[in-house]
């Protein structure tokens, strides 16, 4: 027998023993609850990306009770809703500049406000502060025949200078128009 082969199996056994204890003491999270996700989509010259964790519906009443009606909704679960646009949109009419900010929205029955706040980086609508609103804008929400079990945000109706934003889950879809300004529109030919 090799005398030198002894320390190098010595090693190998405790390299596995230590690995071992290792994966036996990290804890099984399984899946999230709302699990993260992000959009990205390019419309005209403008990249638009969403990041945001998506809800289930869990066989729970969701606007109105969960999501309370007419107070700010994270638009979402966990972290605010981020979206960033790499240059300059109005969302219905609004103007909007290029950059980061936090979706918040303000669930109604009959007409939803949906809010881009400066303050992007927060956790929920806990510390969502009014003073830090950039727009404020009115979506009129659409009942849905079938319901969405996962809260989506969509962008769909895409053209040249302009597409639509879609809020959707359970039974209710609030679209929101995304309009390039006229300088951004011209390129995107």
């Amino acid at each position: 027998m090799n005398p030198n082969a002894f320390p190098a199996r010595a090693l190998v056994f405790a390299g596995l023993f230590l690995a071992s204890t290792l994966i036996a003491q990290t804890p099984n999270s399984g899946p999230a609850a709302s699990p993260a996700s992000t959009l990205k989509q390019r419309v005209g010259t403008t990249d638009i990306e969403i990041s945001c964790s998506r809800p289930g519906v869990k066989n729970r009443t969701i606007f109105g009770d969960i999501v309370p009606y007419d107070k700010v909704w994270r638009t979402g679960a966990n972290e605010a809703t981020r979206i960033t646009f790499s240059g300059p949109v109005q969302l219905n009419g609004a103007d909007i500049p290029a950059g980061t900010y936090a979706l918040f929205t303000i669930p109604d029955p009959k007409e939803w406000t949906i809010i881009i706040n400066k303050g992007a980086k927060q956790w929920g609508a806990f510390r969502y502060d009014e003073k830090a609103d950039l727009v404020r804008v009115k979506a009129t929400p659409v009942k849905l025949s079938e319901p969405v079990e996962t809260f989506t945000i969509d962008i769909n109706d895409i053209r040249d200078t302009s597409a639509t934003l879609n809020l959707i889950w359970d039974k209710t879809r609030v679209p929101v128009k995304i309009t390039l300004p006229k300088t951004a529109a011209s390129t995107a030919h």
